[in-house]
């Protein structure tokens, strides 16, 4: 671990993560580096010094600096930090342990959201990527939230809902009769996160620290990284599920 406390030693710095994201933009001299930062010569000189050691940075025949391979992976960890101090009171009352680990990593990606801090701001939510659809929805949900899912909609709407092993399907025999579009259901051991979403919006609730989901609190967003980070889960979750098509 100590190395990677020697990165984090360097990293720890506000005016160096500044310096890594204006040359992870574009390349930069020295003079440059200093003018965006209202900094001077000197300090700035000293910073990239240090960022150079650290291999973060590095200076090319012009004698301008730009940022390597390794800085660009650095650099593309740090939304994940910085989303994770933002929201550590969430995360302290929040288990998280069980996403996979492809997707803790990717966390920060959800640092683009509106957050939902009351039941029925889900709610709100819910109901608006339902009828705002023009694809497909698709939920991952337990079964406290099943009646939520929508009943009708125009047949080019494509439906999916995963639900845990061993749920009644009873309240769904109304939906397969009323439906004007396909609904095809998955089903896991136990669902441990909640999604819900459709081509262009989604929102994520996660579990508590007593085990059961929690609907008074999440995200919801819809910028590229947001739905992609709950696209990508959800289709991890439905492609080992066992399906049902009605």
């Amino acid at each position: 671990m100590s190395s990677a406390a020697e990165l984090l030693f360097e990293l720890a710095n506000s005016d160096r993560l500044a310096m890594l994201a204006e040359i992870g933009r574009e390349p930069l001299k020295l003079s440059q580096v200093a003018r965006k930062l209202s900094a001077t010569v000197q300090e700035t000189s000293r910073h990239l010094e240090r960022l150079s050691r650290a291999k973060l940075i590095e200076k090319d025949s012009t004698s301008s600096y730009r940022i390597t391979s390794f800085g660009k992976l650095i650099l593309s960890l740090l939304p994940s930090f910085q989303f994770l101090q933002e929201q550590r009171e969430f995360f302290l009352s929040h288990d998280l342990s069980s996403l996979p680990q492809g997707f803790a990593e990717r966390i920060g990606e959800l640092s683009e959201h509106q957050t939902m801090k009351r039941l029925d701001d889900a709610l709100a939510n819910t109901e608006r990527i339902i009828s705002e659809a023009e694809q497909y929805v698709w939920i991952m949900a337990d079964q406290n939230v099943r009646q939520s899912y929508p009943h009708e909609h125009p047949e080019q709407v494509t439906r999916k809902l995963l639900l845990p092993k061993g749920t009644d399907l009873q309240t769904f025999q109304r939906m397969r009769s009323e439906a004007g579009s396909e609904l095809q259901i998955g089903f896991v051991d136990k669902v441990k996160v909640t999604i819900v979403m459709n081509e262009k919006m989604a929102a994520v609730c996660f579990l508590g620290l007593d085990g059961r989901m929690d609907f008074t609190q999440g995200f919801a967003g819809n910028t590229p990284k947001f739905h992609a980070w709950c696209r990508d889960l959800y289709n991890s979750y439905w492609d080992r599920s066992a399906k049902k098509n009605w």
